[in-house]
């Protein structure tokens, strides 16, 4: 069954049950770390396991060969050694149960859940590309869920039980939660209509405010949400970028900034600067004198206007991030109303944030001079950097599941191309041919028409074949005039707000205050 989640903020007045929640991350936090800590170091003996290495060292050789027996003798010898050091799904269940005799408050579906999402990063190690296995500091964990909602978090009757039941409410906490006051509002007719819904499981959840913790708890429902807005039907294509949309269909066309355009980071580098100054001055013995921090083991001291501040810069992080996520949301419910079916290409997000690899220098040089008042000519190096700020600031891979999820609640979907074979960002339709261009052109020419990059691309999606590699000649023939006129009405709707100064358009749209002059 399908299932959607609904959060709800609890109300939690007394000490008492507020120091309950707080010992309780705690519990989980020390808890999680004992696990981790128990995997990596049954990793590492895994590694000197001499019969390990000489059996993967074969495995290896014949991996690609799918058919061969060798490969699945191999592999079920290698799940064996795995499995007798621990590092199985129930293997790390069972190494948290013996943590868990130390602990008052985690309940055994929460540290079964904790072990559970260890294990995904234990086998990300093992069988995909992970490299490293983390700690997480005690105020990074920021929720704790159960399995079911008959044990451990337990919701009923508009009330949150915490290590107790409905029917016995002594042991844990129970917390009411929190509904709009005004009972006509869509907001509180949205929330009560999903509760009516069979609750699956919940998830108690914290996030940081200038005045400290508050709660929440997020109830996994079955079903589908009660839907607010109308989707279409038909294709849609999107070019989606690091900090950019370009959306297209047969009614419409989209040009926008990937986020809102209002949110500054200028507050947060105040903030980190205020933050270093305080830790510099309360622990002056661990830096050195040209500034750096000293090796080995140190102890910090905090100081409360340090944890002030601290508490402000996390509360701005979270607000970023939900006004981020805000606008997502409403982004992906303009395109739903679009169409049902959007195409976009298959990006790797992750892969953009890393930093390159080789090591280039620049064509141009300079002068540089030097001690004996000589001139030496000498190459700039190549910055390494990529698109890593740029996604965090706009998270594309984030906007492309919401759309995902409200997609498959009307029977759409995202239909990924194969970026490499389709080259949307190089073909011509018109002539039937692909030419590679700068990525600091952000134009096409089309029959001798300036067409706006993004939106092209995007319009070549809409009009993707069945094989999802190549664009539909036809179909893009057949559209087209009906695409010219809907990218003209957007590119003179970005004109007109330049001209008003009431948007401020990004350089990589490629339509600039020039365009607008004439």
């Amino acid at each position: 069954m399908p299932s959607y989640c609904l959060e709800l903020k609890l109300k939690v007045k007394k000490d008492s049950d507020r120091n309950y929640l707080q010992n309780y991350f705690n519990a989980v936090a020390k808890l999680g770390n004992e696990i981790r800590r128990f995997a990596i170091r049954q990793l590492g003996h895994l590694k000197q396991d001499k019969n390990y290495k000489s059996l993967l060292a074969e495995y290896v050789k014949v991996k690609g060969d799918k058919d061969s027996p060798e490969r699945e003798r191999l592999s079920k010898e290698l799940s064996v050694i795995v499995s007798s050091y621990g590092l199985t799904k129930y293997g790390l269940q069972k190494s948290a149960c013996q943590m868990r005799k130390h602990l008052k408050y985690v309940h055994s579906d929460v540290y079964q859940k904790l072990s559970d999402s260890i294990w995904r990063s234990v086998e990300k190690y093992l069988y995909g590309n992970g490299k490293q296995i983390h700690f997480k500091k005690w105020d990074d964990v920021m929720s704790f869920e159960n399995k079911k909602n008959s044990t451990g978090i337990i919701y009923a009757d508009g009330k949150v039980y915490i290590n107790c039941t409905p029917k016995k409410p002594k042991g844990g906490i129970v917390l009411d939660i929190i509904l709009p006051r005004n009972k006509e509002s869509t907001h509180y007719m949205y929330e009560t209509t999903c509760l009516a819904d069979r609750t699956k499981y919940c998830r108690i959840v914290r996030k940081m405010f200038p005045s400290g913790w508050r709660y929440y708890v997020q109830l996994v429902q079955e079903g589908i949400p009660p839907q607010k807005h109308e989707i279409g039907k038909g294709r849609v294509g999107i070019d989606i970028g690091t900090s950019t949309i370009a959306a297209v269909s047969k009614d419409g066309c989209i040009l926008e900034e990937l986020g809102d355009p209002a949110s500054s980071p200028a507050e947060e580098c105040l903030l980190q600067r205020k933050l270093d100054r305080s830790r510099r001055a309360m622990n002056p013995n661990n830096y050195k004198e040209d500034g750096s921090v000293k090796k080995g083991k140190k102890t910090w001291k905090k100081s409360k206007t340090y944890q002030a501040v601290q508490n402000r810069l996390k509360s701005l992080r979270r607000q970023k991030a939900a006004r981020l996520k805000q606008w997502q949301e409403a982004e992906a419910n303009k395109i739903a109303a679009m169409g049902n079916k959007v195409f976009v290409e298959t990006m790797d997000f992750a892969a953009l944030q890393k930093r390159a690899k080789n090591t280039e220098r620049q064509e141009q040089t300079s002068l540089v001079k030097q001690k004996d008042g000589t001139e030496k000519e000498v190459h700039k190096y190549r910055k390494k950097k990529r698109f890593g700020s740029s996604i965090g600031m706009h998270a594309p891979a984030q906007f492309l599941s919401i759309l995902e999820r409200k997609l498959s609640y009307h029977k759409g979907g995202l239909y990924r191309v194969n970026t490499w074979k389709f080259k949307a960002s190089q073909y011509n339709h018109v002539d039937d041919t692909y030419e590679k261009k700068k990525l600091s052109k952000r134009y096409n020419t089309i029959d001798g028409r300036w067409v706006q990059r993004d939106l092209y691309s995007a319009f070549l999606l809409m009009c993707s074949d069945d094989t999802l590699e190549h664009a539909d000649r036809k179909r893009c023939t057949r559209n087209y005039k009906r695409f010219l006129k809907n990218h003209d009405a957007c590119v003179n709707t970005i004109l007109a707000d330049i001209k008003k100064n009431q948007k401020k358009v990004p350089s990589c749209f490629g339509i600039n205050k020039k365009m607008a002059a004439l």
